[in-house]
C-alpha cells in the first residue's frame, strides 16, 4: 500500500500540470470562440430612400400637402409662362402682375422651409419638363421677388 501512495503521488502532480494545460487550453478555447462570434456579428442598417423627401403621399404635412393646398402653386406657374411669354396657355384676363402677387400669396402660405423644394416639385410636374432649363433662373428668385426670402432657392 505504501508503494500505491507513492504512485499517488508521483501521478498527482502530472494530473497537476495536466489540469492547467486542460484549463488554459479551454481559456484559450473560450477566447477564440468569442473572438470569432465577436467578429462574425451582423449588423443590419436599414435605409429608407424615399422618392420624394418632401412628404408625397405620406399621412403628416409635408410640403406636398402644403403644395396641394395652395393648387400645386398654379399662380407660380402662370406668372414663370407669362414671362415666358407663352401667354396663349395663361387665363387672358388676368395680368403677369396679378399672377405675381397669387403666388406670393401661394408661397407665403407655404412653411419657409416648403417654399424653395414646392417650387422644386411644381418644376418637375410633366408640363415644365422641355420648359425647366427656361424657368429655372426665375423660379429661383421667387421667394425673393415675393420678399419672402433674402436668398435664392438652391435647385
Amino acid at each position: 500500500m505504501h508503494q500505491t501512495t507513492y504512485l499517488l503521488h508521483q501521478t498527482h502532480p502530472k494530473m497537476a500540470r495536466f489540469s492547467i494545460v486542460f484549463a488554459a487550453a479551454g481559456v484559450l478555447l473560450l477566447v477564440a470562440m468569442a473572438a470569432v462570434t465577436e467578429a462574425s456579428t451582423t449588423t443590419i442598417t436599414t435605409i429608407t430612400i424615399e422618392d420624394n423627401p418632401y412628404g408625397r403621399g405620406r399621412s403628416e404635412s409635408g410640403c406636398y400637402q402644403q403644395m396641394e393646398k395652395e393648387e400645386m402653386l398654379d399662380h407660380c406657374g402662370m406668372y414663370l409662362m407669362k414671362n415666358l411669354g407663352e401667354r396663349r396657355q395663361v387665363s387672358p384676363r388676368m395680368r403677369e402682375e396679378d399672377h405675381k402677387q397669387l403666388c406670393c400669396m401661394q408661397l407665403r402660405n407655404l412653411d419657409e422651409k416648403c417654399m424653395c423644394p414646392a417650387i422644386m416639385m411644381m418644376l418637375n410636374e410633366p408640363m415644365w419638363i422641355r420648359m425647366r432649363d427656361q424657368v429655372m433662373s426665375m423660379a429661383h428668385n421667387l421667394p425673393i421677388e415675393c420678399d419672402l426670402m433674402s436668398q435664392p432657392c438652391q435647385m
